[in-house]
């Protein structure tokens, strides 16, 4: 019996100071305060998240009236103007109003960065270099993306013979017939 005493005392020892470790954290966490939450906003804002996104809405708008001249092509002009806005309002309201993605975004963003560090980055993207990341961004990204694809199109049949040397090295597949 006098064994166990000691380890009682150190298993309660370990869990006092994980339970003061964590109040420690959740007490450090930042609260998201409306300034924070309206920074954060802000820094979407600044983003151009609400400018991808409302270009997102048209074009599903216009893609909708697309699909249904194309089912009913003796569909009237005034239906498909009516299902473009009824699908961009809906799609706008339910991505940037209350309780839309901007609302479910704010969360994480809160999580990744303090206050000061998203202020910092609303500074930032306030700067000619920050409107000009922006503007340039969904360019560079689709440069960007094509450079990739183009690389692993190149890549591809070297990636290819050498995993099929490296296999049949190994006695894991048959050789290829030439």
């Amino acid at each position: 019996m006098p064994r166990r005493q000691p380890r009682r005392i150190a298993f309660s020892l370990v869990l006092l100071v994980l339970l003061v470790s964590c109040l420690a954290s959740l007490a450090s966490a930042e609260e998201l305060t409306p300034e924070k939450r309206a920074d954060i906003r802000a820094l979407i804002e600044a983003t151009d998240g609400a400018g991808a996104v409302r270009q997102k809405v048209n074009a599903l708008g216009d893609q909708a009236a697309l699909a249904l001249r194309r089912k009913r092509p003796d569909t009237p002009e005034r239906a498909l103007e009516l299902v473009r806005r009824e699908v961009r309002a809906v799609l706008e309201e339910k991505l940037i109003g209350p309780g839309g993605l901007y609302d479910r975004l704010t969360p994480l963003y809160a999580k990744t960065f303090t206050h000061r560090e998203i202020r910092e980055l609303l500074a930032f993207y306030a700067s000619p270099t920050g409107r000009k990341a922006v503007e340039s961004m969904p360019g560079l990204s689709a440069e960007s993306r094509a450079a990739a694809e183009a690389l692993a199109r190149e890549i591809a049949p070297e990636l290819k013979r050498r995993i099929e040397a490296a296999l049949t090295a190994e006695g894991l597949a048959r050789p290829r017939q030439q």
